[in-house]
């Protein structure tokens, strides 16, 4: 009889469930293990896997520090200080958003400090990329 042998795993969303699986956030170390991942994988056109680990990785946090009374509430947020936070969360800088949106930097730079309308562009690049509703840029 043959013994069974695995497959190794290709689709980088397995691969990444078998390192942190997804599951609820329970401690704070949890949290900060989660935290340091999504900094990790964080780039500007990851693989269709670790794109949507990412995106239940980021809910799950967000959900823990919901519960755990760390969520900044964004009601009262201008659209840049929400886009700020977004960037600082995702430990991104301007420049790499700029170049993720397809907006130049200095545009965006612009549209920040207030100098500048947010365009069509950026908008429904920030809304595909930190997950911002398009009536909050508005």
């Amino acid at each position: 009889m043959r013994a069974a042998t695995t497959k190794p795993v290709t689709d980088s969303y397995m691969a990444l469930i078998s390192q942190f699986p997804l599951r609820r956030l329970r401690t704070s170390a949890e949290h900060s293990k989660a935290k340091m991942l999504v900094l990790r994988l964080s780039h500007p056109k990851p693989p269709r896997g670790t794109a949507d680990y990412l995106d239940v990785l980021i809910d799950l946090i967000s959900d823990f520090e919901k519960r755990s009374g760390q969520a900044v509430g964004t009601s009262d947020l201008s659209a840049s200080d929400l886009v700020r936070h977004r960037i600082e969360q995702r430990g991104m800088s301007i420049s790499a958003l700029a170049r993720e949106i397809e907006v130049p930097q200095s545009n965006l730079s612009e549209m920040l400090n207030g100098k500048r309308d947010w365009s069509k562009t950026a908008i429904r690049g920030l809304v595909r990329t930190l997950n911002i509703r398009a009536d909050r840029l508005l």
